[in-house]
Protein backbone atom coordinates (compact mmCIF):
# COMPACT_ATOMS: atom_id res chain seq x y z
CA UNK A 1 0.00 0.00 0.00
CA UNK A 2 1.78 3.12 -1.22
CA UNK A 3 0.74 6.73 -1.75
CA UNK A 4 2.20 9.89 -3.26
CA UNK A 5 0.16 12.53 -1.43
CA UNK A 6 -1.63 12.90 1.91
CA UNK A 7 -5.04 14.60 1.64
CA UNK A 8 -6.24 15.88 4.99
CA UNK A 9 -10.02 16.42 5.16
CA UNK A 10 -11.40 18.73 7.86
CA UNK A 11 -14.69 20.47 8.56
CA UNK A 12 -14.64 21.94 12.07
CA UNK A 13 -12.37 24.16 14.14
CA UNK A 14 -10.98 21.33 16.35
CA UNK A 15 -9.99 19.42 13.23
CA UNK A 16 -8.10 22.41 11.85
CA UNK A 17 -6.23 22.83 15.14
CA UNK A 18 -5.32 19.16 15.47
CA UNK A 19 -4.38 18.62 11.83
CA UNK A 20 -2.21 21.71 11.52
CA UNK A 21 0.78 20.10 13.33
CA UNK A 22 0.45 17.10 11.01
CA UNK A 23 0.78 19.33 7.94
CA UNK A 24 3.91 20.91 9.44
CA UNK A 25 5.41 17.47 10.10
CA UNK A 26 4.53 16.31 6.58
CA UNK A 27 6.22 19.41 5.15
CA UNK A 28 9.34 18.84 7.24
CA UNK A 29 9.44 15.23 6.03
CA UNK A 30 9.17 16.36 2.41
CA UNK A 31 5.82 14.64 1.87
CA UNK A 32 3.21 16.16 -0.45
CA UNK A 33 -0.03 17.21 1.25
CA UNK A 34 -3.35 18.93 0.56
CA UNK A 35 -5.94 20.24 3.03
CA UNK A 36 -9.56 19.96 1.89
CA UNK A 37 -12.15 21.85 3.95
CA UNK A 38 -15.78 20.73 3.91
CA UNK A 39 -17.32 23.93 5.35
CA UNK A 40 -19.13 22.03 8.14
CA UNK A 41 -18.14 25.00 10.30
CA UNK A 42 -18.93 27.73 7.81
CA UNK A 43 -19.07 31.01 9.73
CA UNK A 44 -15.90 33.16 9.84
CA UNK A 45 -15.67 32.86 13.64
CA UNK A 46 -15.83 29.07 13.47
CA UNK A 47 -13.65 28.41 10.43
CA UNK A 48 -12.13 31.41 8.70
CA UNK A 49 -10.04 32.69 11.60
CA UNK A 50 -8.58 29.23 12.18
CA UNK A 51 -7.43 28.95 8.59
CA UNK A 52 -6.02 32.48 8.68
CA UNK A 53 -4.29 32.29 12.07
CA UNK A 54 -2.50 29.02 11.39
CA UNK A 55 0.18 29.12 8.65
CA UNK A 56 -0.62 26.16 6.41
CA UNK A 57 2.40 24.77 4.54
CA UNK A 58 0.25 23.00 1.95
CA UNK A 59 -2.43 24.00 -0.57
CA UNK A 60 -5.96 24.44 0.79
CA UNK A 61 -9.05 23.60 -1.25
CA UNK A 62 -12.70 24.00 -0.28
CA UNK A 63 -15.64 21.79 -1.18
CA UNK A 64 -17.96 24.79 -0.82
CA UNK A 65 -20.57 22.73 1.01
CA UNK A 66 -23.85 24.51 1.75
CA UNK A 67 -25.67 21.73 3.63
CA UNK A 68 -26.08 21.98 7.40
CA UNK A 69 -28.10 18.91 8.36
CA UNK A 70 -26.00 15.74 8.91
CA UNK A 71 -27.54 13.54 6.19
CA UNK A 72 -27.40 16.27 3.59
CA UNK A 73 -23.84 17.13 4.63
CA UNK A 74 -22.71 13.52 4.22
CA UNK A 75 -24.40 13.33 0.83
CA UNK A 76 -22.78 16.52 -0.45
CA UNK A 77 -19.29 15.55 0.77
CA UNK A 78 -19.60 12.09 -0.79
CA UNK A 79 -20.60 13.74 -4.07
CA UNK A 80 -17.94 16.50 -4.17
CA UNK A 81 -14.84 15.14 -2.40
CA UNK A 82 -13.85 12.53 -5.04
CA UNK A 83 -13.03 15.24 -7.61
CA UNK A 84 -10.29 16.52 -5.26
CA UNK A 85 -8.66 13.11 -4.90
CA UNK A 86 -6.17 11.13 -6.99
CA UNK A 87 -5.74 7.37 -7.26
CA UNK A 88 -2.38 7.63 -5.48
CA UNK A 89 -3.63 9.61 -2.45
CA UNK A 90 -3.89 8.65 1.20
CA UNK A 91 -6.86 10.26 2.98
CA UNK A 92 -6.19 11.42 6.52
CA UNK A 93 -9.00 12.36 8.92
CA UNK A 94 -9.07 13.44 12.56
CA UNK A 95 -11.76 12.95 15.18
CA UNK A 96 -15.41 12.08 14.87
CA UNK A 97 -17.48 14.73 13.08
CA UNK A 98 -19.94 14.28 10.23
CA UNK A 99 -17.22 15.48 7.83
CA UNK A 100 -14.86 12.80 9.13
CA UNK A 101 -17.45 10.07 8.66
CA UNK A 102 -18.21 11.19 5.10
CA UNK A 103 -14.51 11.38 4.15
CA UNK A 104 -13.95 7.88 5.53
CA UNK A 105 -16.78 6.53 3.41
CA UNK A 106 -15.36 8.21 0.30
CA UNK A 107 -11.88 6.79 0.90
CA UNK A 108 -13.32 3.33 1.44
CA UNK A 109 -15.46 3.38 -1.72
CA UNK A 110 -12.54 4.69 -3.80
CA UNK A 111 -10.21 2.03 -2.33
CA UNK A 112 -7.82 4.73 -1.07
CA UNK A 113 -5.76 4.12 2.08
CA UNK A 114 -7.29 5.85 5.10
CA UNK A 115 -5.55 7.13 8.23
CA UNK A 116 -7.52 8.09 11.34
CA UNK A 117 -5.89 10.47 13.81
CA UNK A 118 -7.35 10.33 17.34
CA UNK A 119 -8.55 6.77 16.84
CA UNK A 120 -9.92 4.51 19.55
CA UNK A 121 -11.75 7.05 21.69
CA UNK A 122 -14.90 5.60 23.25
CA UNK A 123 -17.52 7.08 25.56
CA UNK A 124 -19.97 4.17 25.18
CA UNK A 125 -22.67 6.86 25.26
CA UNK A 126 -24.85 6.16 22.24
CA UNK A 127 -26.74 9.45 22.66
CA UNK A 128 -23.72 11.13 21.10
CA UNK A 129 -23.62 11.14 17.27
CA UNK A 130 -19.83 11.31 17.47
CA UNK A 131 -19.66 7.92 19.20
CA UNK A 132 -21.19 6.26 16.15
CA UNK A 133 -18.98 8.24 13.75
CA UNK A 134 -15.71 7.32 15.45
CA UNK A 135 -16.57 3.62 15.59
CA UNK A 136 -17.32 3.46 11.87
CA UNK A 137 -14.16 5.39 10.97
CA UNK A 138 -11.98 3.15 13.12
CA UNK A 139 -13.25 0.03 11.38
CA UNK A 140 -12.67 1.53 7.93
CA UNK A 141 -9.19 2.94 8.53
CA UNK A 142 -5.94 1.30 7.44
CA UNK A 143 -3.78 3.36 9.84
CA UNK A 144 -5.09 4.03 13.36
CA UNK A 145 -3.30 6.64 15.46
CA UNK A 146 -4.46 6.35 19.07
CA UNK A 147 -3.65 9.12 21.58
CA UNK A 148 -3.23 6.75 24.55
CA UNK A 149 -2.68 3.07 25.23
CA UNK A 150 -6.26 2.55 26.52
CA UNK A 151 -7.55 4.03 23.25
CA UNK A 152 -5.35 1.57 21.34
CA UNK A 153 -6.72 -1.28 23.44
CA UNK A 154 -10.27 -0.34 22.42
CA UNK A 155 -9.21 -0.84 18.81
CA UNK A 156 -7.65 -4.21 19.54
CA UNK A 157 -10.66 -5.34 21.56
CA UNK A 158 -12.95 -4.46 18.64
CA UNK A 159 -10.59 -6.20 16.19
CA UNK A 160 -10.28 -3.14 13.98
CA UNK A 161 -8.28 -4.32 10.97
CA UNK A 162 -5.97 -1.30 10.62
CA UNK A 163 -2.42 -0.94 11.95
CA UNK A 164 -2.52 0.62 15.44
CA UNK A 165 0.06 3.11 16.73
CA UNK A 166 0.04 5.05 20.03
CA UNK A 167 1.18 8.57 19.22
CA UNK A 168 -0.23 11.01 21.77
CA UNK A 169 -2.65 13.76 20.76
CA UNK A 170 -1.71 16.43 18.24
CA UNK A 171 -3.64 19.09 20.17
CA UNK A 172 -0.68 19.25 22.57
CA UNK A 173 1.59 19.86 19.59
CA UNK A 174 -0.68 22.74 18.58
CA UNK A 175 -0.59 24.30 22.06
CA UNK A 176 3.20 23.99 22.24
CA UNK A 177 3.69 25.48 18.79
CA UNK A 178 1.17 28.31 19.09
CA UNK A 179 1.17 29.46 22.71
CA UNK A 180 4.09 31.86 22.02
CA UNK A 181 1.79 33.48 19.42
CA UNK A 182 -1.27 33.65 21.71
CA UNK A 183 -3.16 36.95 21.58
CA UNK A 184 -4.75 38.41 24.72
CA UNK A 185 -8.47 39.02 24.38
CA UNK A 186 -9.53 42.62 24.92
CA UNK A 187 -10.34 43.42 28.56
CA UNK A 188 -10.45 39.76 29.54
CA UNK A 189 -8.36 40.12 32.70
CA UNK A 190 -7.56 37.14 34.91
CA UNK A 191 -9.21 34.83 37.47
CA UNK A 192 -12.43 34.08 35.61
CA UNK A 193 -14.53 31.03 34.75
CA UNK A 194 -14.23 30.22 31.04
CA UNK A 195 -17.48 28.67 29.81
CA UNK A 196 -18.02 26.90 26.45
CA UNK A 197 -21.06 24.90 25.33
CA UNK A 198 -21.88 23.39 21.97
CA UNK A 199 -22.70 19.68 22.05
CA UNK A 200 -25.97 18.71 20.41
CA UNK A 201 -27.13 16.41 23.19
CA UNK A 202 -26.64 19.29 25.66
CA UNK A 203 -27.67 22.57 24.08
CA UNK A 204 -30.66 21.09 22.26
CA UNK A 205 -32.19 20.20 25.64
CA UNK A 206 -34.03 22.97 27.48
CA UNK A 207 -33.45 21.49 30.99
CA UNK A 208 -29.68 21.64 30.36
CA UNK A 209 -29.86 25.28 29.31
CA UNK A 210 -32.03 26.17 32.30
CA UNK A 211 -29.44 24.72 34.70
CA UNK A 212 -26.62 26.54 32.91
CA UNK A 213 -28.54 29.80 33.11
CA UNK A 214 -29.07 29.28 36.84
CA UNK A 215 -25.38 28.45 37.31
CA UNK A 216 -24.35 31.67 35.55
CA UNK A 217 -26.79 33.63 37.70
CA UNK A 218 -25.53 32.14 40.99
CA UNK A 219 -21.77 31.71 40.53
CA UNK A 220 -19.75 34.36 42.34
CA UNK A 221 -16.70 34.35 40.06
CA UNK A 222 -16.84 36.38 36.87
CA UNK A 223 -17.57 34.26 33.78
CA UNK A 224 -16.30 34.69 30.23
CA UNK A 225 -18.71 33.00 27.84
CA UNK A 226 -17.74 32.89 24.13
CA UNK A 227 -20.99 31.53 22.73
CA UNK A 228 -21.15 28.98 19.91
CA UNK A 229 -23.70 29.92 17.18
CA UNK A 230 -25.73 26.76 17.84
CA UNK A 231 -25.91 27.63 21.54
CA UNK A 232 -27.08 31.18 20.79
CA UNK A 233 -29.88 29.82 18.61
CA UNK A 234 -31.03 27.35 21.26
CA UNK A 235 -30.89 29.88 24.12
CA UNK A 236 -32.96 32.31 22.07
CA UNK A 237 -35.50 29.69 21.02
CA UNK A 238 -35.99 28.69 24.66
CA UNK A 239 -36.33 32.29 25.87
CA UNK A 240 -33.14 32.27 27.97
CA UNK A 241 -30.78 34.45 25.95
CA UNK A 242 -31.82 37.89 27.18
CA UNK A 243 -31.52 36.87 30.84
CA UNK A 244 -27.95 35.62 30.34
CA UNK A 245 -26.87 38.69 28.37
CA UNK A 246 -28.24 40.85 31.19
CA UNK A 247 -26.15 39.21 33.94
CA UNK A 248 -23.51 41.62 35.28
CA UNK A 249 -21.02 38.85 36.13
CA UNK A 250 -21.16 37.20 32.68
CA UNK A 251 -19.04 38.50 29.81
CA UNK A 252 -20.87 37.17 26.72
CA UNK A 253 -18.64 37.18 23.63
CA UNK A 254 -18.48 36.01 20.05
CA UNK A 255 -16.52 32.77 19.52
CA UNK A 256 -12.82 33.52 19.89
CA UNK A 257 -10.08 32.84 17.38
CA UNK A 258 -7.69 30.06 18.24
CA UNK A 259 -4.79 32.25 19.39
CA UNK A 260 -7.08 34.35 21.57
CA UNK A 261 -8.73 31.28 23.06
CA UNK A 262 -5.33 29.82 23.97
CA UNK A 263 -4.65 32.94 26.01
CA UNK A 264 -8.11 32.77 27.59
CA UNK A 265 -7.53 29.19 28.74
CA UNK A 266 -4.16 30.13 30.18
CA UNK A 267 -5.61 33.10 32.10
CA UNK A 268 -8.74 31.36 33.42
CA UNK A 269 -9.23 30.17 36.98
CA UNK A 270 -11.30 27.18 35.90
CA UNK A 271 -12.89 25.96 32.65
CA UNK A 272 -16.50 24.76 32.42
CA UNK A 273 -17.12 23.01 29.10
CA UNK A 274 -18.65 20.15 27.16
CA UNK A 275 -15.83 20.20 24.59
CA UNK A 276 -13.67 17.17 23.96
CA UNK A 277 -10.65 19.07 22.71
CA UNK A 278 -10.58 21.43 25.68
CA UNK A 279 -10.37 18.42 28.00
CA UNK A 280 -7.08 17.64 26.26
CA UNK A 281 -5.78 21.19 25.84
CA UNK A 282 -6.23 21.99 29.52
CA UNK A 283 -3.69 19.27 30.39
CA UNK A 284 -0.94 20.85 28.26
CA UNK A 285 2.10 22.11 30.25
CA UNK A 286 1.41 25.62 28.94
CA UNK A 287 -2.16 25.65 30.35
CA UNK A 288 -2.82 23.13 33.18
CA UNK A 289 -6.22 24.45 34.26
CA UNK A 290 -8.98 22.62 36.17
CA UNK A 291 -11.75 21.60 33.81
CA UNK A 292 -15.33 20.78 34.75
CA UNK A 293 -16.84 18.60 32.02
CA UNK A 294 -20.58 19.02 31.51
CA UNK A 295 -21.33 15.46 30.50
CA UNK A 296 -22.47 12.14 31.91
CA UNK A 297 -19.62 10.40 30.09
CA UNK A 298 -16.40 11.22 28.31
CA UNK A 299 -14.33 9.57 25.61
CA UNK A 300 -11.28 11.13 27.27
CA UNK A 301 -11.24 9.50 30.73
CA UNK A 302 -7.46 9.87 30.88
CA UNK A 303 -7.86 13.53 31.83
CA UNK A 304 -10.19 12.60 34.69
CA UNK A 305 -7.94 9.78 35.86
CA UNK A 306 -4.93 12.14 35.81
CA UNK A 307 -6.73 14.66 38.04
CA UNK A 308 -7.08 17.45 35.49
CA UNK A 309 -10.84 17.31 34.99
CA UNK A 310 -14.06 16.10 36.58
CA UNK A 311 -17.37 14.97 35.14
CA UNK A 312 -20.18 17.01 36.62
CA UNK A 313 -23.94 16.50 36.49
CA UNK A 314 -25.55 19.58 35.01
CA UNK A 315 -27.13 20.92 38.19
CA UNK A 316 -26.53 24.55 39.10
CA UNK A 317 -25.69 23.98 42.81
CA UNK A 318 -23.18 21.24 41.92
CA UNK A 319 -21.45 23.43 39.35
CA UNK A 320 -21.30 26.43 41.67
CA UNK A 321 -19.71 24.27 44.37
CA UNK A 322 -17.21 22.71 41.96
CA UNK A 323 -16.06 26.15 40.79
CA UNK A 324 -15.75 27.49 44.33
CA UNK A 325 -13.85 24.53 45.80
CA UNK A 326 -11.12 23.26 43.48
CA UNK A 327 -9.72 20.68 45.89
CA UNK A 328 -10.67 18.01 43.32
CA UNK A 329 -8.03 19.42 40.96
CA UNK A 330 -4.98 17.24 41.60
CA UNK A 331 -3.20 17.10 38.25
CA UNK A 332 -0.51 14.60 37.41
CA UNK A 333 2.97 15.92 36.69
CA UNK A 334 2.58 15.35 32.94
CA UNK A 335 -0.29 15.27 30.47
CA UNK A 336 -1.78 11.83 29.75
CA UNK A 337 -1.98 12.81 26.06
CA UNK A 338 1.69 12.72 25.20
CA UNK A 339 4.68 15.02 24.99
CA UNK A 340 3.55 17.46 22.30
CA UNK A 341 5.27 15.64 19.43
CA UNK A 342 2.43 13.42 18.24
CA UNK A 343 2.49 14.76 14.67
CA UNK A 344 6.08 13.60 14.19
CA UNK A 345 5.13 10.15 15.47
CA UNK A 346 2.17 10.02 13.07
CA UNK A 347 4.20 11.03 10.03
CA UNK A 348 7.03 8.64 10.91
CA UNK A 349 4.53 5.80 11.34
CA UNK A 350 2.86 6.63 8.02
CA UNK A 351 6.16 6.44 6.19
CA UNK A 352 7.13 3.16 7.87
CA UNK A 353 3.73 1.53 7.40
CA UNK A 354 3.58 2.58 3.76
CA UNK A 355 6.97 0.98 3.14
CA UNK A 356 5.96 -2.21 4.95
CA UNK A 357 2.73 -2.58 2.98
CA UNK A 358 4.00 -1.50 -0.43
Amino acid sequence: MSFDRVVLVAGTRPEFVKLHPVTLALSTAGMSALLVTTEQHWSPSMKGTFLEELPWPCPVESLGISSREPLALVSEIVRTLPSHLRASDLVLIEGDTTSVLAAAIVANKLALPLAHVEAGLRSYDLRMPEEHNRRVCDHLADFLFAPTEPDAQHLRDERCPGSVSVTGNTVLDAVRQNMPRARPAQDIGDDFVLVTLHRQENVDARPFLVEISEFLRCVETRCVFPVHPRTVDKLKSHGLWDAIVGLRNVDVREPMGYLTFLDAMRRSRVIVTDSGGIQEESTAPEIRRPTIVLRRSTERPAAVDAGFSMLAPVAAPTLVAAVKDLSWFRPAAISPFGDGHAADAIVNALRLLALQKS
